[in-house]
């Protein structure tokens, strides 16, 4: 999956008189456009580029405008998470009632907003064993900032197990390495959570990287 860039990067790069001809396949029209943007600094007229299309080629470019205009509305209508609570609202529906262990990844933009939440793994009745090149990936892939992983305990005990903390522990050093942030993993129940971040497991993580990160590099 590419970024709205990439996927539109060559026609980034073009003057407004060859976009108007791959439209219009008008030479006249190209004429037009060109000698407003030299004789008055005036960009070409979107209607007037509309009008010399092929009624096919107008709906395509005319459904592409609106289908734009409606995701980039959508941006500020994801959820944005200012709290522990909203992580419980957003991922209780998926991880309560269970009766195996499953993972999942929550992805954050510079806003805090999640832009996707996947599940990354499943597994059985007390261990749920994480591929942490899967949520790399899907990191990358969304152009996450952030990112909070979910999982639950089927015992109804939050307290983290040693595997936990050894993934938390993968996942936080491979993150760090592309520069997304690790914020929080959250243990959940079907009555309650358990966030490492509030209870110091992932503060103590960190510090324990650095110092391991320092003693290599001495």
């Amino acid at each position: 999956m590419r970024t709205g860039f990439e996927i539109n990067g060559d026609y980034r790069l073009m003057d407004s008189a060859e976009l108007v001809y791959i439209l219009t396949n008008s030479a006249v029209m190209v004429n037009k456009v060109q000698e407003k943007e030299i004789a008055y600094g005036e960009n070409c007229n979107f209607e007037e580029v509309l009008a010399k299309m092929t009624p096919g080629k107008r709906n395509l470019v005319m459904a592409g405008v609106e289908l734009y205009k409606r995701c980039n509305s959508k941006k500020n209508e994801k959820q944005q998470i200012k709290c522990s609570t909203d992580i419980y609202d957003i991922m209780h529906p998926y991880l309560c009632d269970n009766k195996t262990e499953e993972c999942w990844a929550i992805f954050l933009n510079q806003s805090s907003r999640v832009t996707r939440k996947i599940r990354v793994s499943a597994g059985g009745y007390a261990m749920c064993p994480v591929d942490v090149r899967v949520i790399l990936k899907e990191a990358i892939l969304c152009e996450a900032v952030a990112l909070i992983i979910c999982h639950n305990h089927p015992s109804g005990n939050c307290t983290p197990s040693r595997q936990d903390i050894q993934t938390t522990k993968e996942i936080e050093l491979a993150l760090s390495g592309i520069d997304v942030i690790l914020s929080d993993h959250f243990i959940f129940t079907d009555e309650d959570y358990l966030s490492m971040r509030a209870t110091g497991v992932l503060q103590k993580l960190r510090h324990d990287i650095a110092t391991l990160k320092r003693q290599i590099i001495m």
